[in-house]
């Protein structure tokens, strides 16, 4: 008897966390996407602005944080890169990939225009072999 309660209750859990997860998340997070745009302070795309050209060190001093402003004009958080990565290139016109979720995208790739072409600049796997190569050269002990 106690079996068959247990089996109620776990498959009333199942199906209860099936309604809840809403299926086109599940789809979106799995999705890669290119993205081109801008990089630009956050407070500044939040109030309907791109960050000031002139006093730009100055400026970017206050700024805690940096985003992609999309040619369409959305704005996307990119929570795993570095803000010193972010910084380099406010202003300038790049390409990121990776998946995006809500307002944020997990960044696979991080590209620059220079010269009419996008270079990597930081990358998934660039970093995934600078750590290797880091660790690889520690004195052992």
């Amino acid at each position: 008897m106690n079996k068959i309660n247990i089996y109620k209750t776990f498959m009333a859990f199942v199906v209860s966390a099936l309604l809840i997860t809403p299926p086109a998340v599940a789809i979106a997070k799995t999705q890669t996407t290119t993205l081109k745009g801008t990089i630009e302070g956050a407070l500044c795309v939040l109030q309907g602005k791109k960050c000031p050209p002139h006093d730009l060190d100055a400026h970017l001093l206050i700024e805690n944080n940096f985003v992609l402003l999309a040619s369409d004009g959305k704005h996307y958080y990119l929570p795993n890169l570095n803000r010193s990565l972010k910084v380099r290139y406010v202003g300038k016109d790049v390409q990121v990939t990776g998946s995006v979720n809500g307002e944020s995208i997990i960044v696979d790739r991080f590209e620059m225009k220079e010269g009419g072409k996008y270079k990597v600049v930081w990358s998934k796997e660039k970093q995934k072999k600078e750590f290797i190569n880091y660790f690889e050269t520690l004195p052992a002990g």
